[in-house]
């Protein structure tokens, strides 16, 4: 487990700065940009994403997979090669959108934006394939230098352009930018396997295709399913409230993902690397104890900041992003068991693909989408906003604590063990979190309330140290690492 933690903390470590620098920089661009704005700029990744998705059809996962540095590079050839034919393809498209699109899903001001989207898909989807190349090659450096790259030149731009366009384009704009940037890093990290490609033949990338091609049968239609499930409310609440509704879904989301992502991907994309390393047999581990000590790093890590948002998700939006963003601390109130289950799932998630089981993947992922839309559409047409986040909120958290109950099984972890992991941890972060609560309503001065959030906070992860003996050396190891690059 050693080397897992230290790649890790690569990423972690070397994103964390820039990450935190991005966080810093949101309530500025919430005080150029109003809620409508970021409701078309949310419906404009939710569109590009699902392309992105599809550009692959999934086979950026067998890049891992192969035993030889050839065959990989054929796949990654492969990637590249479907992602340039779907960023034609979506721009011949856009040539033909009609131009009462806006009327018809009511989304007014979108259509001004859609012919950016080949731009977006090809950068994007690049991130993706390059992604998963360096990560076959433990370059995890490298990947934390793209995100760093991502995240600022993103937020910065977004600021930039504000003095010239204070519109969706400017937050358009702003990601473009990060993308293009993040893929330059990327592309300069892969130069030296620039042998390695040289091999690359369209004969070995149809035999690739073949070879993995459960990968666009289930694989790509499980990822359609599950990129589109998370975009789903953007147009929903578009149609059935405002697109400032969808601003503020937005916010909410950014602002609890952003951090969450920093480590959950991490911690991810090192587990699919270690665990496909295990299952191919070139290097010794037990896969159960591996998963095992994720899931508790999970727990451990994303459990107390969950319970915080949950108790002050009103007043920390309200004072970090202005007054017209309460209502997104509210969404996030409601969000927040969902989202911290799809964290605990998301970075082991790929033991579908280790163990094969993408049939049951597809399965749940599009049973998954139907009950969203299900959820939102009773919502919409019975109640207010929260209302319908309160049914998809709570539809997420039933099926992915079942998700959650048989990936731990896949790798021999019974429900017992897991509810016990999560369990303990609660325990913990409900018991430190009962002196802010009553301080919450005792009080109401901001300042006080704030400096016992930082007083538990300290406490719950001194506790966890204690507790955990990997943790305390994944803390202590970050330490030394941050130092160094000071």
């Amino acid at each position: 487990m050693s080397n897992f933690i230290t790649n890790v903390l690569k990423l972690v470590s070397g994103s964390v700065t820039a990450q935190l620098l991005g966080i810093i920089l949101i309530p500025v661009i919430t005080r150029i940009y109003n809620p409508d704005d970021f409701g078309i700029f949310q419906l404009f990744i939710a569109i590009s994403g699902v392309l992105v998705i599809v550009s692959t059809f999934s086979y950026q996962l067998a890049i891992m997979l192969p035993k030889t540095e050839e065959d990989a590079a054929n796949v990654t050839a492969l990637c590249t090669l479907l992602v340039t034919l779907m960023t034609l393809i979506t721009g011949i498209v856009t040539l033909l959108i009609p131009d009462n699109i806006d009327n018809i899903f009511k989304t007014p001001g979108i259509s001004k934006y859609l012919p950016l989207l080949p731009l977006i898909i090809f950068l994007n989807g690049m991130f993706f394939v390059q992604n998963y190349w360096l990560s076959r090659k433990t370059r995890f450096g490298v990947i934390a230098g793209s995100r760093v790259s991502n995240t600022l030149t993103s937020k910065l731009f977004q600021i930039g352009f504000a003095k010239l366009i204070i519109t969706p384009l400017g937050l358009i704009g702003g990601f473009i930018a990060g993308y293009a940037f993040a893929d330059l890093i990327m592309l300069k990290g892969i130069k030296k396997d620039i042998k390695v490609f040289k091999q690359v033949s369209i004969k070995r990338m149809k035999e690739m295709a073949i070879q993995y091609k459960k990968f666009p049968l289930f694989s790509s239609w499980s990822s359609i399913a599950n990129t589109i499930s998370p975009q789903v409310p953007s147009f929903l609440l578009a149609y059935f409230y405002t697109t400032s509704v969808v601003g503020h879904f937005s916010l909410a989301n950014q602002v609890v993902n952003l951090p969450m992502g920093i480590v959950g991907t991490a911690i991810g994309q090192v587990f699919f690397q270690k665990v496909s390393e295990v299952k191919n047999g070139n290097v010794e581990g037990d896969m159960k104890t591996i998963v095992e000590e994720v899931y508790k790093k999970l727990i451990s890590i994303g459990l107390f900041p969950m319970i915080l948002l949950m108790i002050l998700g009103e007043q920390i939006f309200v004072f970090a992003f202005g007054e017209n963003w309460g209502i997104s601390g509210t969404y996030v109130r409601i969000l927040v068991p969902w989202i911290f289950l799809v964290f605990l799932s998301s970075p082991i998630s790929t033991l579908y693909n280790i163990y094969e089981k993408q049939k049951v993947w597809l399965t749940f992922s599009i049973v998954l989408l139907a009950s969203r839309i299900i959820s939102l559409v009773i919502g919409g047409t019975y109640g207010d906003p929260e209302f319908a986040l309160a049914l998809y909120s709570f539809t997420g958290i039933v099926f992915w604590l079942w998700n959650n109950a048989y990936l731990l099984g896949l790798a021999g972890i019974s429900k017992k063990e897991s509810a016990g992991i999560l369990i303990k941890y609660s325990t913990i972060g409900v018991i430190v979190s009962i002196p802010l609560i009553l301080i919450e309503l005792i009080s109401t001065n901001f300042y006080l309330i704030i400096f016992a959030a930082v007083i538990m906070t300290v406490i719950y992860y001194a506790i966890t140290l204690h507790e955990d003996p990997m943790f305390r050396k994944m803390f202590s190891t970050l330490l030394v690492n941050v130092r160094n690059r000071n």
